[in-house]
């Protein structure tokens, strides 16, 4: 019976000598912060992206830069910036409202019920553009709308160029009936390893 009073003694004065013991180490040293993960896609430089306000959800956006690299890039670009702008606002989708002239011949674009439902269709994201070539002061502008074909087929014939496109932001269950409806998220998803910006 003495030997097991004894031992239950030695037990409970390890256990008050644990917690002093650890008290007693010397604090651990700071450790160095690790290296910070870089964006995946570059910040642009001021003046590359402008947003302006139009109404109560809408913006104009506009891509500008001096050397040309391709439609696709630039234009992909501008609707990867939609899908930021979109998901800043906190909005979750966005449409694309297209800017037809007189004298356009590529019809409207209208949603169609009864056909499949996507995510965006890029297919349908056509931003307008204007451009100068080297050499020329006068800003030359080409809408997709028109029916003839894009117009820079050099692209070191480009000095200056933009790329425009106007939006609406929404909230709540995307229309995906409309091809000019795009999910901000699957947009941004689909584009941010494949971007970057103009220069």
């Amino acid at each position: 019976m003495k030997r097991g009073i004894a031992i239950a003694t030695i037990g409970a004065g390890l256990l008050l000598a644990a917690p002093i013991a650890s008290l007693a180490q010397a604090p651990a040293a700071p450790t160095e912060p690790g290296p910070q993960t870089p964006p995946m896609v570059p910040p642009a430089k001021p003046g590359v992206f402008t947003a302006t306000k139009k109404g109560p959800t809408g913006y104009h956006l506009v891509v500008t830069g001096h050397n040309f690299t391709s439609r696709e890039a630039i234009e992909h670009y501008l609707a990867y910036r939609a899908a930021i702008l979109t998901q800043e606002q906190k909005s979750s989708w966005f449409t694309l409202t297209e800017n037809h002239a007189k004298g356009d011949t590529v019809p409207a674009t209208k949603p169609d019920p009864a056909g499949l439902r996507y995510s965006f269709r890029m297919a349908y994201w056509r931003p307008v553009w204007r451009y100068k070539t080297a050499g020329s002061p006068a800003w030359k502008t080409w809408s997709p709308f028109s029916g003839t074909p894009f117009p820079i087929t050099d692209p070191k014939s480009v000095s200056d160029y933009e790329a425009s496109a106007d939006i609406v932001l929404h909230k709540g269950q995307m229309n995906d009936a409309d091809p000019l409806a795009y999910e901000a998220g699957a947009v941004d998803d689909w584009l941010v390893n494949q971007v970057s910006p103009p220069t």
